[in-house]
Parts: C-alpha cells; sequence; structure tokens
C-alpha cells in the first residue's frame, strides 16, 4: 500500500470507527518572564514558533474485532517515526458563514511567514462580516489552526486571519484554506503503545499524542 508523505514522514491513515469517547487537548507557548530583584517590574519574552499541542485520546469500548484495525494502526505506527492526521470531532463545522472560497493570499514574499500568528487569505465573498469566527477551525496543507478573532472580508475579498498556533511551514499562493472537518498532523508521544483486552471479549485503547513538529 501506498501512503501520502509530508517532510519526508509517512502517513499512516487512522481507523475512521469508532470515534473518540474523549479527547483531553493541551496547549502550551513558550513564555519566559523575567522579574528584576530590585523593582519587581517584568519582561516577557515570547518564542513565536515553539507552541505546543498535545492530546490524549481514548476510544470506547469495542469488540476484538474491531479492535484489531486500532491495534494494527498502533503497529504500523512504528512508535514516533510515522505519522497521522486527527481533528477536534466535535468541531466539524465553522460557527462563520465562509462566503466564498478562502485561498492563501501569498502574493508578498512577506505574507505568511513561519512562526507569524497571522495568516493572509484571499477568495472570500467582498465585504462579508464573520466568514470566520473565534474558535473556528482552518487547515491549511497538513496543519491545524484555530482562528483566535473574528474575521471580515474586505472589498477585495480578502481577509487577514489571527491564529494559533503560530504558522509552521510557509504555504504557497492560492493553496486551499479547508474549513470543515479540518485535521492536523501528528505522532504518538512516545514509542510505547498499550492496549487492554478483557475476558468480556472488549478491547480498551487509549494514546498520547503531540502536533507532527
Amino acid at each position: 500500500m501506498s501512503y501520502a508523505t509530508f517532510n519526508g514522514w509517512t502517513i499512516i491513515p487512522m481507523p475512521s470507527s469508532p470515534t473518540p469517547s474523549q479527547i483531553d487537548f493541551e496547549i502550551t507557548d513558550a513564555v519566559a518572564l523575567v522579574q528584576s530583584p530590585y523593582s519587581l517590574g517584568t519582561q516577557m519574552q515570547v518564542w513565536p514558533g515553539a507552541e505546543s499541542m498535545t492530546a490524549n485520546i481514548s476510544l470506547p469500548p469495542m469488540k476484538t474485532n474491531t479492535a484489531l484495525a486500532w491495534t494494527a494502526w498502533l503497529r504500523s505506527l512504528q512508535g514516533i517515526l510515522n505519522v497521522f492526521q486527527f481533528g477536534d470531532g466535535n468541531h466539524t463545522t465553522p460557527q462563520g458563514c465562509v462566503a466564498g472560497t478562502p485561498l492563501v493570499n501569498g502574493t508578498s514574499n512577506s505574507y505568511n511567514l513561519p512562526a507569524s500568528y497571522f495568516l493572509w487569505t484571499k477568495g472570500w465573498t467582498p465585504s462579508t462580516a464573520n466568514v470566520l469566527l473565534p474558535g473556528d477551525y482552518i487547515q491549511v496543507g497538513y496543519r491545524l489552526y484555530s482562528v483566535t478573532q473574528a474575521a471580515s472580508s474586505d472589498s477585495s475579498g480578502n481577509a487577514t486571519l489571527s491564529i494559533w498556533p503560530s504558522i509552521r511551514e510557509q504555504p504557497t499562493d492560492g493553496t486551499t484554506i479547508v474549513t470543515s472537518n479540518t485535521k492536523g498532523l501528528w505522532r504518538l508521544a512516545d514509542n510505547k503503545r498499550t492496549w487492554s483486552e478483557h475476558a468480556t471479549k472488549m478491547v480498551g485503547i487509549s494514546f498520547k499524542c503531540v502536533e507532527a513538529r
């Protein structure tokens, strides 16, 4: 079987069912604080691009035959070697109106640089309010971002999106912006995988993953 690749990583498709029963997300920013011992004044140092995302994924108890696809998938990941796509199943559609056909606006070399928290876009219906709202997800290539402020398009159909995390790789001009059923790129947090099998022939599986960087 031939799998897609990205950045030299092999992308192993995740089984489609059952869907997770619980996902615990964790996000972290790289911010340092230095405080003067005299004035007690503080200075902050932010390292854009050093944010991280992790998720603890728990699957519902499943019958042994159903679990075989999942245990085979866990084996095929080869620990942290390979990657997979995954998204927030509770937020598959945006709250915003998503008017138009949004694309990456890369008409300037200064747009959409890695570590930027702003994504320049085009292709929206001109002069439309709230094309995306805070908390909406977008997918650019294999990367998943969350919109942090409401965005509206201007008279040319352009909109600058405030996003988290910061841009991972500079996208090319005209790249499609996915707004529904969005997914990011993840890998297992470590090489160890575990699951439990019971006398009732039910299997419990959970695993921790991190954004693939």
